[in-house]
């Protein structure tokens, strides 16, 4: 639940891992913010893409700085979904 994620969240932390999801809804409440982040992770960024999140990734990425690093993990890489990476990693804020 959100509750502990947000004591957490309160508490400080170095890295945070989450649905995209609940990412957005930690940002729509002001419990998290993303301005000073250097680096975002997309695990299994192909199926995340190819289920229709890109808006939810879209949203995230407008709060994290646009010198950021990205990093995508993928089994698949179709064609598709590597035009969408692509856009992603050149994406500024």
């Amino acid at each position: 639940s959100k509750g502990p994620q947000i004591r957490a969240l309160e508490q400080g932390c170095e890295f945070a891992v989450a649905t995209p999801g609940r990412m957005n809804d930690l940002l729509e409440m002001g419990k998290v913010n993303l301005r000073r982040n250097t680096f975002v992770v997309l695990d299994e960024a192909d199926r995340m893409l190819d289920m229709g999140f890109e808006p939810q990734i879209r949203k995230i990425l407008q709060h994290v700085r646009p010198d950021r690093q990205m990093l995508m993990w993928s089994a698949t890489w179709p064609k598709g979904v590597r035009k969408l990476a692509e856009d992603f990693m050149g994406q500024a804020t």
